[in-house]
């Protein structure tokens, strides 16, 4: 068990702070909240025909996933707006769904408090395809969503598909936010998504520095929180936040200097 969530801690702390620089690039912030709310009624209507919350929240997130891109160009919103309204839609539905439908809403939103403890074989697997997913879109459309983040109009003139990319790219940011809600809990996404990014974002002078501290600056949150929430008997996923919050710190007081 201690194999896996290590493993689990390395790849996902390798990995998903790659999606924080789109959530922070496309100011996304109100999609993750949208996203989790989502999750929120999913697991509602899956405690409602008998299945387990999580697996009901990884429906509605991967749907949602799939509709913000498509359904913000549809509606000519931004998908920030769309978030907004998605998210309050949501948890409406999900409050009815515990009044009327008899939903033990307290088991539902156990989905806000993650454990990587608590992954299973399938939990891993899934993790480790979307982090390969991940990186390799990153890789192989390096110079396309370089552009896309930078300056979409101007991709849109030289020929790049800003469309797919930045549909794809909210794809996976949704899948990731799922799969970051089972390592550390839904309360607790930054963690994982944002501080990493966020950090890099402050002392990385271009987009490759950006992609490798990225990738560094979660690596040192997940796998060192984890280890030192052991040593110490803390919660894994208070952990890992209190690593990216204190990086964080560190390189603010670098840029300033």
């Amino acid at each position: 068990m201690f194999q896996r969530a290590l493993l689990a801690c390395t790849i996902a702390g390798g990995c998903l702070s790659l999606i924080g620089i789109v959530v922070i690039q496309f100011q996304l912030t109100v999609v993750r909240f949208a996203l989790m709310h989502l999750s929120l009624l999913g697991g509602a209507l899956g405690m409602l025909i008998g299945t387990k919350p999580m697996w009901g929240a990884m429906v509605a997130i991967v749907i949602g996933s799939l509709l913000f891109g498509p359904l913000s160009s549809k509606i000519n919103l931004e998908p920030a707006i769309t978030g907004a309204f998605l998210m309050t839609g949501s948890l409406a539905a999900a409050l009815m769904l515990f009044h009327v439908g008899g939903v033990p809403a307290m088991e539902v939103f156990g989905l806000f408090a993650g454990s990587i403890l608590t992954l299973t074989a399938l939990d891993f697997w899934l993790l480790g395809i979307v982090s390969l997913i991940i990186v390799s879109l990153f890789t192989l459309f390096y110079r396309e969503i370089q552009l896309v983040l930078h300056d979409a109009d101007q991709a849109q003139w030289l020929g790049v598909p800003v469309s797919t990319i930045r549909n794809s790219l909210l794809f996976l940011t949704g899948i990731a936010i799922g799969i970051s809600m089972k390592l550390v809990g839904a309360l607790l996404i930054d963690a994982l998504l944002l501080l990493p990014a966020m950090a890099a974002t402050r002392i990385a002078k271009t987009y490759k520095q950006l992609l490798v501290f990225s990738v560094l600056f979660g690596l040192i949150c997940a796998v060192g929180g984890f280890i030192l929430s052991l040593l110490l008997n803390l919660p894994t996923g208070a952990t890992i936040t209190m690593f990216g919050v204190l990086l964080l710190g560190i390189c603010y007081l670098l840029k300033r200097k």
